[in-house]
């Protein structure tokens, strides 16, 4: 199965456990019974015997030797250490570690027996106890004067150790709680995805095989009765791992039985069309390799992708990886992210932010409490990432912690909290409160609605673009519903953006939000497109002038762009430029001042090779009031270019 965190780790680690220490009892404790520490000729004897039957792999037998030879000599060290590996093998971890406590205990500053304080401080890492590592480790490291065969993992823990002392004293009010029980009805639930708005969650249920399970919230804003995400979807395969989109309309989830694929798992995806999902398609050789490649994260808009893959090349066993889409919407190959995130460990569990900036992620190879956990890290560049930040204690422990979900706004966080038992892994779903501190700079909110024919209100496909106005650079683009209209974009403080809406036949619409300095909170917007015939008009909401002024400011250029972009395709479109201002002012005044921004804008498109037969432009001061001219607000949306289809 795929499931990282669960039975598929606790299955491989037993295995290899088993394989390893077998290899440890044969061969490297063997040196240690040239010079025996006992001189009781019947317990040396009864050890001779419990060496040969660890031989034939008769560990029972052994055993028995091993505790007679005790009790004929309890200063038996070499008896101790190998009743510690039978012990291993059987999973007492309590007696094994009795085993080396007598040896520590009896012979505390012999070299020979150093890897004994080493066994018990890697343990007391294990498990959180960290002032004990560092006297276990320390003294390891004296006896062998740092140059031992464990000299650098004694070393790795006890920095590890000094991390979590000092770590462990920011202790964040993450007010961690269990997600319902209408949620949490399974032995095993784990990682937790959510749509952008927060209603719908999906997460990956294992009971025999592992599948996608979605619950939505009703009215109430409580969660429903998990169900099947689709048929379509949901098979007698393994559907593991699973990102989606801001918009819930388009899945990536990992899969490694039964689909025919390139490797042992591999990525799909799915479209959602109104309310049905496509039949998931392996998302090819560019993405997939012949390795394992897993855990996907979606960027909220669809056209980013990160996941895991132990294919060759990386930085450890397991590396995380980055791959887009083009402008025709091709999954380009996947880059590795780099030496800032990847270590020569394990890095997993990959979540971007619906800001595009943050990412979060699993490791076992940075300073950390034990085993993995979580980090963050924010965009340094385009493709360079700051240095990680360890999540904090409680949420890291001494336990592995393998996947985090952060909300758009930055306030909430779902992950899996995993407990073992003898019989089993049992992984239940928690929400916590993100500390200020620990919150995205940038938080992510979204507006939404539906595209729609401006005469029929019947619903059109259409691109829906989000530009950063500052900068000129595309941040996002979606694609409306084709059955229902639906579309959803996520905007992120920081930054002025204008968002176009964009149809074969129509002109498009275009809106605009200002969010350097606050946040959006979610917005239903429908926009309406109008066909392209004589009389039909758009109002450009990304057009800028300096302040009384007709100098067009360089936020202007993505607009003025889609106005060309509109006229280079549509050749045999001929329009005007149509200037207003508000009524502030004299009449004169404003007729001229209308009439030089639209001139301004004429001016541009001429100069960027649109036929002059095609434009006219012309200023119609303070009339045809969009709205009242009471306030600010009012009177701005009243400052416009319109563009207007002539006959």
């Amino acid at each position: 199965m795929e499931n990282f965190a669960a039975n598929t780790q606790v299955l491989e680690r037993s295995l290899m456990r088993i394989v390893l220490l077998i290899a440890f009892v044969l061969s490297s404790w063997f040196s240690w019974s040239q010079t025996l520490t006992s001189n009781n000729k019947r317990a040396v004897k009864l050890y001779e015997e419990a060496r040969s039957l660890i031989g034939a792999r008769d560990f029972d037998k052994a055993f028995e030797r091993l505790q007679l030879a005790i009790d004929k000599d309890p200063d038996f060290a070499e008896a101790y250490l190998k009743l510690a590996s039978i012990y291993q093998i059987k999973f007492n971890d309590s007696l094994q570690f009795w085993c080396y406590r007598q040896v520590i205990d009896r012979y505390p500053d012999t070299p020979k027996f150093a890897s004994s304080w080493y066994l018990l401080g890697s343990n007391a890492f294990k498990n959180g106890n960290y002032e004990e590592t560092l006297k276990y480790l320390g003294k390891y490291l004296e006896l062998t004067s740092e140059k031992g065969r464990y000299a650098f993992s004694a070393k790795l823990l006890i920095d590890n150790s000094h991390f979590a002392i000092n770590y462990k004293t920011n202790d964040f009010q993450f007010n961690p709680r269990p997600l319902p029980k209408v949620v949490n009805q399974f032995k095993q639930q784990y990682f937790p995805v959510l749509t952008v708005d927060q209603n719908t969650l999906l997460f990956i249920k294992r009971q025999g095989d592992e599948e996608i399970l979605q619950t939505d919230k009703d009215k109430n804003g409580n969660w429903q009765e998990p169900h099947s995400i689709s048929d379509n979807i949901n098979s007698e395969y393994n559907e593991g791992t699973c990102s989606i989109s801001a918009d819930g309309r388009m899945l990536v989830f990992t899969s490694c039985m039964g689909r025919q694929g390139y490797g042992s798992c591999d990525l799909y995806i799915s479209y959602k069309t109104g309310n049905a999902w496509s039949v998931p398609e392996n998302m090819g050789e560019v993405i997939n390799s012949p390795s394992w490649d897993s855990q996907p994260s979606l960027s909220a808009d669809g056209r980013t992708l990160y996941f895991v893959s132990n294919r060759s090349g990386g930085f450890g066993r397991r590396d995380i990886y980055v791959s887009q889409q083009n402008e025709e919407g091709e999954w380009q190959s996947p880059q590795n992210v780099g030496s800032s995130i990847n270590t020569s460990f394990d890095d997993i569990s990959p979540f971007i932010h619906p800001n595009g900036q943050r990412l979060y992620f699993a490791t076992n190879g940075k300073l950390g409490f034990g085993g993995f956990d979580i980090y963050f890290s924010d965009k340094k560049s385009a493709s360079e990432w700051l240095a990680p930040t360890n999540f904090g204690y409680p949420i890291n422990t001494h336990d592995d912690e393998v996947s985090m979900f952060i909300s758009s706004d930055g306030a909430k966080g779902y992950y899996s909290h995993e407990e073992r038992t003898k019989e089993s892994v049992l992984s239940t779903l928690y929400e916590i409160d993100i500390p200020p501190k620990l919150q995205v700079e940038h938080k992510s909110s979204y507006v939404f609605g539906k595209v729609m024919d401006g005469e029929t209100n019947t619903p059109l496909k259409a691109t829906v673009s989000l530009i950063n106005l500052d900068s000129n650079n595309s941040v996002e683009k979606v694609r409306s519903d084709s059955v229902t209209g639906d579309y959803l974009i996520v905007i992120t403080q920081g930054a002025q953006y204008g968002l176009f809406a964009e149809s074969e036949g129509y002109l498009y619409k275009s809106e605009n939000f200002n969010l350097t300095e606050k946040l959006l909170i979610p917005v239903k917007i429908n926009l309406k497109l109008e066909k392209i015939k004589p009389g039909a008009r758009v109002v450009l909401k990304n057009i800028f002038f300096d302040f009384d002024s007709y100098n067009l400011t360089s936020t202007s250029k993505a607009e003025l762009n889609r106005v060309l972009h509109l006229l280079n395709t549509n050749k045999t479109l001929r329009v005007e430029i149509s200037g207003y201002t508000d009524n502030v002012g004299t009449e004169k005044y404003n007729l001229e001042l209308s009439e030089k921004r639209a001139e301004a804008v004429y001016n541009y498109l001429v100069k960027n090779g649109v036929d002059k037969t095609k434009l006219g432009f012309r200023g119609y001061g303070a009339s045809n009031f969009l709205n009242s001219n009471n306030t600010e607000e009012e009177r701005a949306k009243n400052r416009r270019i319109e563009f207007k289809v002539l006959k």
